[in-house]
């Protein structure tokens, strides 16, 4: 029979919880699949402390897909990644994303590459939360007013101030 010491029993527990942290951020070295809807997780916020996260420098607290058959926490944890990524880049830079940004940013949300997000500036249909200007992107007003909801939708708080653009009643944007 085994022996279990604390020793034993403590490496043992450290590895179990860093295969479980890899498994959930979904940043192993497999290609994560799509929750199906019997792998959803009901979450209670309010049974708990929201998760700190920064998109920039954070790793993922749980799976965030695009895919339109996945379960609705990992698809809105997409839109929180990318969305809050550009108000983070333009809260920390002072500048709109670029191209290679973008592609980060889309990647980290689950999408396969930047050119997957483009139809977030001009979706037929969808509400505008990303604008275009001089090639950089920015998030807007309507994109800043979602976060709280996905926030708490997911139990999870940005950590790091969120900076959008203004866009007028003509569709004009100001980028302070």
């Amino acid at each position: 029979m085994t022996e279990y010491t604390p020793d034993n029993l403590g490496r043992a527990l450290v590895a179990a919880a860093e295969a479980f942290l890899t498994e959930m951020r979904g940043d192993g070295d497999e290609v994560l699949k799509s929750a199906t809807h019997s792998e959803d997780v009901t979450w209670s916020p309010a049974a708990a402390e929201p998760i700190l996260f920064d998109p920039l420098t954070d790793p993922l607290p749980m799976r965030a897909t695009p895919d339109p058959k996945a379960d609705q926490k990992s698809q809105d944890m997409c839109s929180l990644v990318f969305i809050a990524s550009i108000g983070r880049f333009y809260a920390e830079t002072g500048e709109g994303a670029g191209a290679e940004e973008i592609r980060r940013f889309a990647h980290k949300a689950g999408y396969m590459n930047g050119r997957a997000v483009n139809g977030w500036n001009s979706r037929t249909g969808s509400v505008r939360s990303v604008e275009v200007v001089d090639g950089k992107r920015y998030i807007n007003q309507t994109a800043a007013n979602w976060l709280p909801k996905l926030e708490r939708a997911l139990g999870v708080k940005i950590s790091g101030a969120i900076q959008w653009v203004e866009v007028d009643d003509e569709g004009n944007v100001t980028v302070p």
